[in-house]
C-alpha cells in the first residue's frame, strides 16, 4: 500500500520528525511505500486566498494545491503526525485541509445538504504530540475537540473509514525511556496499522 505521511512541524529536529523517521521505518519494514509530505520543509502555503478560491470556484485547483491532491489520491493510507498547539492543530495543517481537501475534491453537498465524502482511503492515522500528562488530557478531556474536528468532521466526513488517534504525552518533561517507548509504538503503528482489517 502507498501511504502519504504528512508532517506539520517547523523544526527538523523535533520529536515529531523523530516519530515520522519511526513510522515511516515500520511501514517500509511492512512493505508499503512511503511518500512524506513535510510542509514546512517543503515550503507549503497554508492560507486560503482569493485566487484559490476563484480557482476552485472554476472547477480547478492552484497548480501548488493539485500536486499534493494528486498525492493524496495516489495513497490508499494516510497519516498525521503534528503537535497539539492550543489543543488543536498547527495553523499549516489547518491550512493544508483547507486548501486541499477542498469542496469538489474531498467532499461535495449533496442536494438535500448533507456532505458526501470523496475520499477512499480505507484508514487513516493521527500521530499527536502534546505537552500536558495523560492525566490533565483524560481529566478535562482536552483531546475532545480536536478528535471531533479531525477524525470525525474532517477525515471520516470525506470518506475516510477507519481512523485511529494516538496521543504521546508530556514529551517535553518525561523520560528518554518513555521517549523511546513512543518511538517503538508509531514503528509498531506503521508495520500493522495499515494492514489490519477495516
Amino acid at each position: 500500500m502507498r501511504v502519504l505521511v504528512v508532517l506539520a512541524h517547523p523544526r527538523p529536529d523535533s520529536f515529531n520528525a523523530s516519530v515520522v523517521q519511526a513510522l515511516t521505518g515500520g511501514l517500509e519494514e511492512a512493505g508499503h511505500v512511503v511518500d512524506t509530505a513535510d510542509l514546512y520543509a517543503e515550503g507549503f502555503r497554508p492560507e486560503l486566498s482569493a485566487g484559490d478560491m476563484a480557482a476552485f470556484e472554476a472547477g480547478g485547483a492552484p497548480q501548488d494545491v493539485a500536486l499534493y491532491q494528486e498525492r493524496v489520491l495516489r495513497a490508499r493510507g494516510l497519516a498525521f503526525v503534528f503537535p497539539v498547539w492550543w489543543f488543536g492543530q498547527p495553523a499549516m495543517l489547518k491550512g493544508f485541509f483547507d486548501r486541499v481537501f477542498f469542496e469538489n475534491f474531498a467532499f461535495r453537498f449533496a442536494e438535500d445538504g448533507r456532505v458526501q465524502g470523496l475520499l477512499d482511503h480505507p484508514r487513516a492515522l493521527v500521530i499527536n504530540t502534546a505537552g500536558a500528562n495523560e492525566m490533565l488530557y483524560r481529566s478535562f478531556r482536552f483531546d475532545g475537540p480536536l478528535k471531533k474536528v479531525l477524525d470525525t468532521w474532517t477525515l471520516k466526513m470525506c470518506g475516510i473509514e477507519e481512523v485511529r488517534h494516538v496521543m504521546f504525552h508530556d514529551v517535553v518533561n518525561t523520560t528518554d525511556a518513555v521517549r523511546r517507548g513512543y518511538l517503538e509504538k508509531a514503528r509498531t503503528l506503521g508495520r500493522t496499522f495499515f494492514d489490519s482489517p477495516v
